[in-house]
């Protein structure tokens, strides 16, 4: 009889394991990716290079998030992914004319939300032109949770806003929008951003576009270098394309994610 009471005992504890719901694998290597558009930039801005990621199985779209004038979040959520893919969000601004400032505040708000849907205790960001100016201020300014930041034809030492209207004719209409006062060389706001940058610690990839006479058209190389003078961990790469190409561009996808995922080179 206590043979049997054993049997039965030990039966009833397998079964009771093997029913319980399985906690999620968090990965803490592979972390949430946030995508960030630049100047102007809208939802279709960094949608086809979100796309190619999940194309080539390195990530799953999980979120997109628009951000109102008025710092309202609006959030449309996707299935998270069940394999080890990063998690991608894509942030959209509504006032994609506002200051670096004001963005970064945005962008931290956007951050800390993602953080807390994943379970994880920072991101990785992806910032195109003045993408990469917010994101890079969301860390000095507002100590967001960033473990890795790219910038992809970012103006870190700013830009002729004469070249961008150019080649952006729609810029013209916002020639007087706190943005456009912010991206141009020698502006309050880079000169603040270039005495705090000694701070940014993490690992910074920058990106620069090249067409030939140095520049993306609109970003010149040394400009979209400029964090190269205070970050000590910092990778620098030239691609010879303009700047709105810089993300659609399946050599620069292949270079970021090696930078932001250890499994990139062998996948």
């Amino acid at each position: 009889m206590k043979w049997m009471i054993l049997v039965t005992g030990i039966l009833g504890l397998i079964l009771f394991f093997s029913f319980q719901p399985s906690k999620p694998v968090v990965s803490l290597k592979r972390l949430p990716v946030v995508f960030v558009h630049g100047y102007l930039g809208s939802e279709r801005s960094l949608e086809t290079m979100i796309q190619r990621f999940e194309q080539n199985g390195w990530g799953e779209k999980i979120a997109i998030c628009e951000v109102d004038e008025d710092s309202t979040l609006h959030w449309t959520r996707f299935n998270a992914p069940q394999g080890d893919e990063l998690q991608l969000v894509q942030v959209v601004f509504k006032d994609a004319s506002n200051s670096i400032e004001q963005q970064a505040k945005w962008l931290d708000e956007v951050i800390k939300q993602v953080v807390k849907d994943t379970s994880q205790s920072d991101v990785y960001v992806i910032g195109h032109s003045m993408g990469g100016l917010a994101s890079t201020a969301a860390v000095l300014y507002e100590q967001a949770p960033i473990a890795k930041l790219v910038t992809l034809g970012s103006p870190i030492e700013g830009l002729e806003y004469e070249q961008l209207m150019r080649h952006y004719p729609n810029s013209r209409n916002f020639q007087q929008s706190k943005g456009a006062r912010d991206l141009q060389y020698g502006s309050l706001a880079l000169q603040k951003l270039a005495s705090e940058a000694n701070k940014l610690t993490i690992p910074v990839f920058s990106g620069a576009g090249n067409i030939g006479d140095g520049t993306d058209q609109v970003v010149t190389i040394e400009s979209a270098y400029g964090l190269q003078k205070f970050v000590p961990s910092i990778q620098l790469r030239t691609f010879s394309v303009g700047h709105s190409e810089l993300h659609e561009n399946n050599e620069v996808d292949r270079a970021v994610y090696e930078f932001l995922d250890e499994k990139g080179a062998s996948s």
